[in-house]
């Protein structure tokens, strides 16, 4: 009985150790704010939270789009495919319609816990 008993704190302390070692995540999009925060040296916009959480976590100091128009260019941030792949290349084109089953990074995320 003490070994079966054993296995199972074990196995509870495993598991609760896996699930301590899975990041965080906050993801921010915020359309067309450009560089326009202090953590970016930009004096224009007064942003102390964002600055602590980019002092804190990953700051991009370069960015790249799929494409220089919003659905499109979301679409392939979200799914992690060139918009010519989704289906999705101008604003008017829900990307489930032409490609219902694609993964998206919600759906990854919500998958993997």
């Amino acid at each position: 009985m003490t070994r079966i008993s054993a296995l199972l704190i074990l196995l509870v302390a495993a598991c609760a150790q896996a699930a301590q070692n899975k990041p965080n995540i906050l993801f921010i999009a915020v359309d067309d704010l450009r560089p326009e925060l202090g953590c970016y040296g930009s004096p224009i916009v007064i942003s102390p939270n964002l600055d602590a959480l980019a002092r804190d976590g990953l700051l991009f100091d370069r960015a790249y789009c799929q494409e220089a128009i919003c659905c499109p260019s979301r679409t392939s941030l979200m799914t992690g495919a060139r918009p010519e792949t989704v289906g999705v290349i101008e604003n008017y084109t829900y990307f489930r319609d032409v490609s219902p089953d694609i993964i998206t990074l919600p759906q990854h995320f919500r998958a993997h816990g």
